[in-house]
């Protein structure tokens, strides 16, 4: 057998030992009280729960606990034996979920390096340090409310796009011309959508969803906007200028005409396929609160406006960005052809 495959299990029989080790284990070194639940008992859409505390100076003794419950488990959860849970004061908060978190992971990780190998481990980096940057982003807007979030979004999206790029491929010539290409798109489209709900002054849409938020919503609509756009459009520049290069190391002889053409075909069939990705991811979303609403004897049409609205903006965002990213990639790549033959 193939050693990258043993390999491979050797370390999925590892990750799935050491998820149920911290999942069954790890609960002494939590400040936060945990449990495991001994019995269930339902009434009157409430969960009496009889469990023994896990961790804390009385490890061991058996605690009462409570929690909400709907059968339909639209905002509740439902409790069974032998899970573990965080409570405060005899209230359960949730589920202790650490070690699925570990497999999923460890699992993501595994499957980064052993697909992609050295770019793998560059792409699971990226995605820690592009989290990192967002929270701290955050972070800090919270420290200057007085100012936009848009223009801390705008701030992370240079980051994020640099991040991805830089890391994965280095500093270099072809680099750069996929993080001017993607910049461009991205700001493009979303200003094409930020001119429009100007000119139209938000009719149609609907902010109902975003109402629990303590800050003005249209600023955190806009900045969702803006990171929504980043991968659709990262995607679509590097898939077009990775082709065309590839083309030309392939085949030196190749002209500038003959990769512009190759490019717009790649571009055509990378942008059909994720205008339809977006549309399922987004939408996706919404399919539980349409049921809920419809089967509250909401109209269909009413219901789509309630739910939708927000989304098809986000899609329309997102489809602008990977319309817009083929012409602006192949500018760049000609670019970088014509500057190189010089």
């Amino acid at each position: 057998m193939n050693k990258k495959v043993i390999s491979g299990v050797i370390f999925f029989i590892f990750c799935v030992i050491v998820s149920f080790a911290i999942q069954l284990k790890s609960s002494t070194l939590y400040n936060q009280a945990v449990a495991k639940i001994d019995q269930v008992e339902i009434s009157n859409h409430q969960q009496e729960i009889s469990a023994t505390k896990m961790n804390g100076k009385d490890k061991g003794d058996i605690v009462h606990l409570t929690a909400d419950y709907r059968k339909n488990e639209l905002d509740t959860i439902d409790y069974s034996k032998g899970e573990q849970v965080f409570y405060s004061h005899n209230k359960v908060d949730e589920k202790k979920r650490d070690g699925y978190v570990f497999f999923m992971i460890a699992s993501l990780l595994f499957t980064l390096i052993f697909v992609g190998g050295k770019s793998g481990v560059t792409t699971f980096i990226s995605v820690v340090l592009n989290s990192a940057a967002l929270f701290l982003i955050v972070n800090v807007y919270r420290s200057y409310t007085n100012l936009s979030l848009v223009i801390f979004t705008a701030i992370y999206t240079v980051l994020s796009i640099a991040i991805t790029l830089f890391l994965i491929d280095g500093i270099k010539k072809d680099s750069l011309q996929k993080f001017f290409a993607t910049l461009l798109t991205v700001f493009s489209a979303f200003f094409i959508c930020f001119i429009a709900m100007e000119f139209f002054q938000d009719e149609g849409l609907r902010f109902e969803d975003m109402g629990v938020l303590t800050r003005p919503y249209r600023p955190i609509f806009l900045s969702g906007l803006l990171v929504g756009a980043i991968g659709a459009s990262l995607d679509t520049v590097v898939s077009v200028v990775s082709t065309l290069e590839e083309i030309e190391r392939k085949n030196p002889a190749v002209t500038l005409n003959q990769l512009v053409r190759s490019g717009k075909r790649v571009g055509q069939d990378v942008s059909s396929t994720m205008v339809n990705v977006l549309i399922c991811s987004y939408f996706s979303s919404a399919i539980p609160m349409m049921l809920v609403y419809l089967h509250n004897g909401w109209l269909f049409g009413e219901t789509v406006s309630m739910l939708l609205s927000l989304e098809v903006v986000r899609v329309l965002c997102g489809g602008f960005g990977i319309l817009l990213s083929i012409p602006f990639s192949l500018l760049f790549f000609q670019l970088s052809r014509r500057g190189r033959r010089q």
